[in-house]
């Protein structure tokens, strides 16, 4: 628990040492005003049996002095807690965003929507609590014992001795008996993931439900996930009830041993009334403290468990981002090499890519045909570096792209996928992905070239209009072409197209196409296409089957030369691609 508790706190970089001090200070500061105003009502006690005004109206000033040092102690106790709670979550979630915007795609791709979803919600919340509270209340709980146990020790070495050794065998047997919660709550975490997944991914595809009449089948797999999340929640609660309802029986059992010891003492002379009421007070605190041990103990054990989950999942290594002018960047509108490259998803997976060998002269338009599954949208996305290579090698300007940081290889790159994502932002923070616009021309340039410009113009905010969630009040049409405006916005020395105009009529296709050729002047551009139209004016043409290229070269050498091509070009099928 220790470990994990410093772990975190170094990972996330948060500053403790100032506040740890702090808090052994006031904790000291709490516990000994409880002793000495538990003491100070033993005596009150007394005095009251015996008629000591005097003693009664000392004490109770002194008891007044002490409240009012509890209180402004306590005020500061919660406003630094709670601070230094805050600024630990804070922490927390920072990292966790700048982890996650870090990962490799494939780790992300392997997680899941639902996997993070259920960690921001919950993990970090749990992880907060964990160093933020529950640490610091275990170390508040150990002076306060310490504290306690002393004062008993000065009255009565023989009763503190039998409470001490009464209280390790039932909270020792109470943490024994809380293992389980630890691997129960690992168990619904994992099904809260699995249940958070179903949600978000029926969000998000909300619009298909509704016009496929999916609602009963939402429902059930709605119910189907929640029944699992459920079960193991019910599970887990089964373990606790138990265990909370151990604690409070088996409190009772050394205060009852300690009451009867004490009164004896008092009718032998043995110990003063005033010792014994403050006394048997103190062992009341101690016993409740063990009666709500099983709690205290199974929140650390949730939040220890939550919080090794998150560390668990943010601990894969991090990609090489790098930055803009980095010296170990490509140079842009280098030549673009794959050298024998081959890639498959996962172990038992066939090759998605099987040796593939070619290269693109700068200035070139490419585009890579073939049918479902062939590998064209793997291989752009292992030029983007969002896979890493089975075995090969692409290279960029005569460098092995491994070698780069992303953000500079991904730099000259414009890339443009079949279903491009929206933020809910105004549309001239999509195109130019800036919250401040900073080159309106270049801004319209951009829209013009994608054949956006007349209906931004038509807009009653023009530039300023904002997008709904899921880009719901633009037509899919309408969302493809800004996110090309966006890619003609960056300006990048090489375009990736992934089948970027498969959402466009002809017409618009045509236009686009036609004010492509004055945008992309210049530039390299790859591209997964096979509509005629996009093919066709393309410098060379790459043809894709079963991982492997089986043929290379332009429009009409292939259509003489090549099967597949020209099959797939006279047919003009509307395929679905990887």
């Amino acid at each position: 628990m220790i470990s994990t508790f410093f772990k975190t706190m170094k990972r996330n970089r948060i500053k403790y040492r100032g506040f740890m001090v702090f808090w052994l200070i006031s904790s000291g500061i709490f516990s000994v005003a409880i002793v000495l105003q538990t003491q100070m009502r033993g005596s009150l006690g007394e005095a009251a049996y015996y008629g000591q005004p005097n003693t009664i109206l000392r004490l109770l000033i002194l008891l007044t002095i002490i409240s009012v040092v509890r209180a402004i102690n306590a005020f500061f106790r919660t406003y630094y807690r709670m601070r230094f709670s805050a600024n630990a979550g804070y922490n927390l979630r920072a990292n966790f965003v700048k982890y996650f915007s870090r990962i490799s795609f494939t780790t992300f791709e392997k997680a899941g929507s639902g996997e993070s979803l259920s960690i921001f919600q919950t993990d970090l919340r749990w992880a907060r609590d964990f160093i933020g509270a529950q640490g610091w209340e275990l170390v508040e709980d150990t002076v306060y014992l310490v504290a306690i146990f002393a004062f008993m020790f000065m009255v009565s070495p023989f009763l503190t001795f039998v409470l001490i050794g009464i209280i390790p065998v039932l909270a020792g047997m109470q943490m024994l008996s809380s293992i389980p919660i630890q691997k129960r709550q690992r168990v619904m975490s994992e099904e809260r993931a699995n249940f958070n997944a179903v949600v978000n991914d029926s969000l998000q595809n909300i619009s298909t439900i509704a016009a496929y009449s999916l609602e009963d089948v939402l429902e059930e797999r709605y119910l189907a996930a929640y029944d699992k999340f459920f079960a193991a929640f019910k599970q887990f609660f089964l373990t606790m009830l138990p265990l909370l309802s151990f604690g409070f029986v088996a409190a009772c059992i050394p205060l009852a041993v300690i009451n009867v010891l004490a009164a004896r003492r008092v009718l032998n002379g043995d110990m003063s009334l005033a010792d014994f009421i403050a006394f048997t007070a103190m062992a009341l605190m101690t016993v409740e403290w063990v009666a709500t041990l099983a709690e205290r103990f199974s929140g650390v054990q949730i939040g220890m468990a939550n919080t090794k989950r998150l560390l668990g999942s943010t601990s894969e290594e991090l990609e090489d981002v790098g930055f803009a002018n980095d010296e170990r960047r490509a140079n842009d509108g280098g030549a673009i090499s794959f050298n024998n490259l081959s890639f498959k998803y996962n172990d038992d997976a066939p090759l998605a890519v099987d040796s593939v060998t070619f290269s693109i002269k700068p200035g070139t338009r490419i585009a890579f045909v073939g049918g479902s599954g062939s590998g064209k949208s793997t291989l752009l996305k292992l030029l983007l570096g969002l896979y890493e290579p089975t075995s090969g090698e692409i290279s960029v300007s005569g460098k092995n792209i491994a070698g780069l940081p992303k953000h500079s290889l991904r730099n000259i790159f414009a890339y443009v996928p079949q279903d491009s994502f929206l933020f809910p932002e105004s549309i001239g923070q999509n195109i130019t992905l800036e919250s401040i616009i900073t080159d309106m021309p270049r801004l319209e340039k951009a829209a013009q070239d994608a054949g956006i410009l007349e209906f931004v113009n038509s807009l009653p905010n023009k530039w300023d209009d904002v997008l709904q969630e899921a880009s719901e009040n633009v037509s899919g049409g309408q969302r493809q072409r800004i996110a090309i405006a966006r890619a003609f916005y960056k300006n990048a020395p090489v375009i990736l197209f992934d089948e970027a105009t498969s959402a466009l009529d002809p017409t618009t296709e045509a236009a686009i196409l036609e004010s492509f050729d004055k945008a992309a002047k210049g530039k390299t551009v790859i591209m997964v296409a096979h509509r005629p139209a996009a093919i066709a004016a393309c410098d060379q043409i790459i043809v894709m089957e079963n991982g492997k290229i089986c043929g290379i070269g332009t429009h009409d050498e292939l259509i003489e030369s090549n099967t597949v091509y020209k099959n797939l070009y006279e047919n003009r099928k509307e395929v679905a691609y990887e």
